[in-house]
C-alpha cells in the first residue's frame, strides 16, 4: 500500500507534565513515513527539556506566546506531508491511529478528512469516558453546530491550500471554523475505531474560566459562516437551526459566572428554532438547561413531567 508522508503537528505550551506521553504515542506509531513537529509556543516551564531528549526524531522550533491558532499555522507552513494532523500536547494518540486513518484515506482518495472516536482520559492517563463519534453528514455539522472531527482528526495538505490554514480571529473556535470551511470542499469520513484520546485536567483550556470570550465565538463564527456567498441551498435552509445550536452552546460555556447573559443566549437560542424543541433531537435541551434557566424550577419540573407524555420511542424525530 502506498505510505504518504504524514505530518503531525503539536502546538505546546506549558504542557510539559503531559508532553512526553503524547511524544511517545506519536514515535511509537506503526507508520514510517512519518515526520514529527512539535512548536513552543513560548512556555515558561521544561518543554524544551522533554522534547530535546528524543533529538532529531523531532521538528522542533520555539518562538515567543502567540496563541495556538497562529502556531498550528506555522505548522501548516512547516508540514511537508500529504497528510496532516494536529495532537494536541496532552491529547496521546492510540496504537495504530496513524495506519488506520491514513491506510482509510489511501484506499478511499476522494475523502478530505478522516477522524476515529476515542476516549476521554483524567490528568493520569485514565479512562473516564468515550466518545463515539456521529458518521459524518456537513448539513448536520453546521445545524448542530457541533465539532465533528475532534482528537486525531486527519486532513490532506490540499484542504490548507484552499482554505489559508485557522483563522486567526478565534483563540478558541478556530478548529470547529476550520471544519466548517473544510466540509465544504470535500467528504469527510469516520472511522468507527477508537484510536485517540482528549485529556480533561484542571489546566485544559476547556475548563478555564473563558467562558464568555468563547461564548461570544460561537455566535461570531455562526455570522460569519452564514455571510459566505454562495452557500449551499441545503445549508443556507438550516440557518435559523445553526444560530439556534450557537446560542445555546455559548450559553453552557457562559457557567454560572453571568447568569443574566447566559439567559439571553437560552433565550436566543429558543427563539432562533423553536419549533425544533418539540422534537426527540431538542427537546433534552428544553427540558435540561433552557427551562430552568429562563422559567425557574417549577415551571421547569411542569415541563418535564409534560415530556414524559410523550417519550421519544413515540418517534417525534426532528424535520431537516
Amino acid at each position: 500500500m502506498h505510505q504518504p508522508r504524514v505530518s503531525i503537528i503539536t502546538p505546546a505550551y506549558n504542557r510539559a507534565a503531559f508532553l512526553d506521553e503524547t511524544i511517545a504515542s506519536v514515535l511509537s506509531q506503526d507508520y514510517p513515513n512519518l515526520e514529527y513537529i512539535i512548536l513552543d509556543d513560548g512556555s515558561t516551564d521544561n518543554t524544551r527539556e522533554v522534547v530535546s531528549q528524543y533529538g532529531d526524531r523531532i521538528t522542533f522550533d520555539s518562538h515567543p506566546n502567540m496563541g495556538e491558532t497562529r502556531t498550528v499555522n506555522k505548522g501548516f507552513e512547516m508540514a511537508r506531508g500529504e497528510i496532516i494532523g494536529v495532537v494536541n500536547s496532552d491529547d496521546p494518540l492510540l496504537p495504530d491511529a496513524v495506519k488506520e486513518i491514513v491506510g482509510t484515506m489511501v484506499k478511499e482518495p476522494g475523502i478530505i478528512v478522516a477522524y476515529p472516536d476515542w476516549d476521554m482520559i483524567d490528568s493520569t492517563g485514565d479512562k473516564i469516558g468515550h466518545r463515539q463519534t456521529f458518521d459524518y453528514d456537513y448539513v448536520s455539522m453546521v445545524r448542530w453546530f457541533h465539532c465533528v472531527p475532534g482528537p486525531g482528526a486527519f486532513f490532506r495538505k490540499s484542504v490548507v491550500k484552499a482554505l489559508g490554514a485557522r483563522d486567526v480571529q478565534f483563540r478558541y473556535v478556530a478548529d470547529l471554523d476550520f471544519w466548517l470551511r473544510a466540509g465544504l470542499l470535500g467528504p469527510f469520513r469516520r472511522i468507527p475505531k477508537t484510536l485517540a484520546t482528549f485529556r480533561y485536567h484542571s489546566q485544559g483550556a476547556s475548563s478555564n474560566a473563558q467562558g464568555k470570550l468563547m461564548a461570544e465565538e460561537h455566535v461570531r463564527l455562526a455570522k460569519k459562516l452564514f455571510s459566505m456567498p454562495n452557500l449551499p441551498p441545503e445549508v443556507a435552509a438550516v440557518r435559523r437551526e445553526a444560530f439556534g445550536s450557537a446560542y445555546y452552546t455559548a450559553a453552557l460555556n457562559m457557567g454560572d459566572s453571568f447568569p443574566g447573559l447566559r439567559r439571553r443566549y437560552f433565550a436566543r437560542a429558543l427563539a432562533s428554532a423553536p419549533v425544533k424543541y418539540l422534537f426527540e433531537e431538542y427537546r433534552e435541551r428544553l427540558l435540561g438547561p433552557i427551562a430552568p434557566a429562563l422559567f425557574g424550577a417549577r415551571a421547569s419540573s411542569a415541563l418535564r413531567r409534560l415530556g414524559k407524555l410523550f417519550p421519544a420511542e413515540a418517534g417525534l424525530r426532528c424535520p431537516h
